[in-house]
């Protein structure tokens, strides 16, 4: 009777180990077997206010890709950010990379719709200065 019930646990254990190894592989699937490429782009801006270009401090800045966040940052006293990333894709998948600004301080610094950029995902760019609008 022992032998029964420590066997058939031997197998349900070995089920539940090679569905949970299976499904990891998965997961994985999509990048077995395709040229994978590293990337690791640097990004630089400002961000700042109006004609008189004043600079907004507090802006949350996120480098992000159509599948994850890969960085994230918030402006300085300046209105200046950096963003980097180490980044590997299949180079058979289309890949977007973009930096969304976001103004999550409410009204401490001014109030301002989100902006999103498109990034070359190849290089490092420098976005120079960007111009917020304020919420209405």
């Amino acid at each position: 009777m022992m032998a029964l019930v420590s066997k058939t646990y031997g197998r349900l254990l070995a089920f539940l180990l090679s569905w949970l190894g299976f499904s990891a592989i998965l997961v994985s699937c999509t990048d077995y077997g395709c040229v994978s490429n590293e990337i690791k782009p640097e990004i630089k801006g400002s961000v700042v206010f109006g004609e008189n270009e004043i600079p907004i401090q507090g802006i949350r800045a996120v480098l992000k890709s159509s599948y994850t966040e890969y960085d994230t940052a918030y402006t300085a006293k300046n209105g200046g950010f950096f963003l980097q990333c180490l980044c590997t894709r299949c180079e058979e998948d289309s890949w977007d990379l973009y930096v969304e600004l976001q103004d999550i301080d409410g009204d401490a610094n001014g109030s301002f719709e989100n902006v999103e950029i498109p990034i070359n995902s190849k290089s490092d760019q420098n976005l120079d200065t960007i111009k917020m609008t304020p919420k209405e």
